[in-house]
């Protein structure tokens, strides 16, 4: 078997062009409706925590609905939704029909209705994510609240079950081979890499800390920080996880299938990494400052960086296990000011935007040369046919 294993899997199996978009279809709604759900035990926490907060928060929510009802948007939202719900049914149909006919029907309603989906999804994106004064004032109401702190942080691996379910009866490929081009998902090697990340975080910053690059602040705040950091080092892996299994995964694979070049797909992957990222506290900051490239740069570099993992590698284990290590170690030891994840941290720096995207391409560049050197030495291990 070739090094390119993980990616030659796409030949097995169900992997016709039309597969692609209705899976990940598939994985967008699933990740719709775990939000929706999850959304409602948030509001609850929040409203035991933080009542005011909550309040403000339907505020801002109840203004981006307004706009949603208006005009053109009230039409994209009710063709979302007959669309998805047309979807659903088709592709039901032609999963379960013995008749070809029926099949063949039921492709063409699926396929017409998933693409009205993505369009009225796409032009509906801007309100569906509720204005950046929900997202400020939600961030702020995670900071408050542990709990609506890990609603949100659960809402991420919704995505997988419409992903999983469709590589097992779309694709017909097992979930392992999503996840890796070896015969088991290499936990050690994911564990191996979340703790070289934590320790190259960990020496950039000291190192940086004393020459007064990027001088950290004892912030430490014993009342809070345990549970957030319990529920940060149980769910954030989960979070990053599901991240890397769509993008550097799921995405890479079907990209990488569709055009036959993986470089084209590393780009594409990465510029939709850094895109899904576009609504986080820092890039609204870096809009209204008028630097928003160099404050996203980071996001599409550290989404690059993964896919070269994912090619050292041949599995998707040294990228979730970076992925995080980044994630855990930003929020339980050195976090930023009017962070995504605002936890308390035992330090905090303040956000350097050319700084910082500098920082991130060393920090990535150090992690993946000692991952390659690594696995220039391990040869074991039988691969997936």
């Amino acid at each position: 078997m070739s090094k390119l294993a993980y990616f030659e899997q796409t030949e097995h199996g169900n992997s016709k062009w039309w597969t692609w978009p209705t899976v990940f279809w598939l994985t967008i709604m699933t990740w719709l409706i775990g939000q929706f759900i999850l959304s409602i035990f948030m509001v609850i926490a929040g409203m035991i925590a933080e009542p005011e907060l909550i309040e403000q928060l339907m505020e801002a929510s109840t203004a981006a609905a307004v706009e949603m009802e208006s005009g053109k948007n009230k039409i994209l939202q009710n063709t979302a939704l007959i669309s998805s719900g047309a979807g659903f049914i088709g592709l039901l149909l032609a999963l379960l029909a013995d008749d070809a006919k029926v099949k063949r029907t039921a492709g063409i309603v699926t396929g017409v209705a998933i693409a009205l989906s993505y369009v009225s999804l796409f032009l509906l994106f801007p309100t569906l994510t509720g204005g950046a004064e929900a997202n400020e004032i939600l961030n702020a109401l995670m900071g408050k609240s542990a709990a609506v702190y890990a609603f949100m942080l659960l809402t991420f691996p919704a995505a997988l079950v419409g992903l999983y379910l469709g590589q097992k009866l779309i694709h017909k490929r097992t979930i392992t081979a999503l996840h890796t081009a070896f015969a088991k998902f290499r936990w050690k090697r994911a564990a191996q890499a979340f703790f070289i990340m934590w320790a190259v975080l960990a020496g950039f910053g000291a190192i940086t800390h004393f020459m007064g690059l990027s001088p950290a602040s004892y912030v430490f705040d014993v009342k809070r920080f345990f549970g957030y950091a319990l529920i940060s080092i149980l769910l954030l892996p989960i979070q990053s996880a599901t991240e890397e299994i769509v993008f550097r995964g799921y995405l890479n694979k079907g990209i990488t299938h569709l055009t036959r070049n993986k470089w084209i797909a590393f780009f594409i992957t990465s510029a939709m990494f850094m895109a899904m990222h576009l609504a986080n506290p820092e890039a609204v900051a870096g809009a209204e400052k008028g630097i928003l490239p160099i404050v996203m740069s980071g996001y599409f570099f550290f989404g690059f960086a993964a896919c070269l993992m994912v090619l050292i590698d041949d599995g998707l284990e040294s990228a979730i296990g970076v992925h995080a290590g980044n994630n855990t170690f930003a929020a339980i030891f050195v976090n930023y000011e009017n962070s995504v994840l605002p936890t308390p941290s035992v330090f905090q720096v303040k956000a350097e935007p050319v700084y910082d995207s500098i920082s991130t391409i060393i920090i990535l560049a150090t992690v993946v040369g000692i991952l390659y050197w690594l696995k220039s030495r391990d040869s074991s291990a039988d691969r997936l046919a």
